[in-house]
């Protein structure tokens, strides 16, 4: 069953697991789950809805009657998928039930450029980048192999909403943080698992740290 995190209030958390049959759980690690029911009431409210929107999980925003001036800001921005009064089931489980059939999942892309054509798996993409002389995508893949798309840019930013490892670190530049190895300061550059190497500034390897978590649920060796 698909996963839904909760960051509500607890009176809110036994309400929904009492009446509402999914599989909801206490928010730790984002790759959990897709979708995510948080209370604009949290503390913190905005730095951990722009940590979930940053990871492409879909949002949920809970709020109450006093609310509906932030409720109708967080619609027109279109970065939530929904704004429900907090105590409203019936209205909740009408939106989780609207996202999971407007959603379609895939986990394989095909490629054709002009020579080539490919069948992949989204896991196997290092990195997306963009050409602006020849207004191509270039889907550099595991083991040195790339195609090159004459698409927008902006035609894969659906990718991180529906993936939440791959994060759009710069305007041309999509890079699947599962796949990062080392993150290398001295050098400048991410290093992934089959060794391939993308240069990139120690400002930007610094955005990606403050982003995903890497050291969590890692057993933890560094300098003090």
């Amino acid at each position: 069953m698909n996963k839904i995190g909760l960051v509500i209030d607890n009176n809110s958390k036994i309400l929904l697991k009492e009446i509402l049959n999914y599989d909801f759980i206490e928010v730790d690690i984002v790759e959990h789950c897709k979708l995510v029911l948080l209370d604009i009431s949290t503390v913190n409210f905005k730095s951990e809805f722009d940590f979930y929107l940053a990871h492409g999980v879909s949002i949920i925003v809970l709020v109450g009657n006093s609310n509906i001036k932030e409720m109708r800001a967080y619609l027109k921005s279109d970065k939530c998928f929904d704004c429900i009064l907090r105590y409203d089931i019936y209205e909740i489980e009408k939106s989780i039930e609207e996202y999971y059939s407007t959603t379609k999942k895939y986990s394989q892309f095909y490629l054709g450029d002009t020579y080539l054509k490919g069948f992949f798996d989204f896991s196997e993409i290092l990195y997306m980048d963009y050409c602006r002389i020849s207004r191509k995508v270039r889907f550099n893949l595991i083991n040195n192999e790339s195609f090159f798309v004459k698409r927008s840019f902006s035609d894969l930013d659906f990718l991180t909403v529906e993936f939440p490892s791959f994060y759009k670190i710069e305007r041309g530049l999509i890079i699947n943080t599962s796949l990062i190895k080392i993150l290398d300061y001295k050098e400048e550059r991410i290093i992934f698992k089959d060794k391939s190497i993308l240069y990139i500034s120690k400002v930007k390897i610094k955005e990606l740290e403050s982003v995903y978590n890497f050291e969590r649920d890692k057993l933890i060796f560094k300098n003090f």
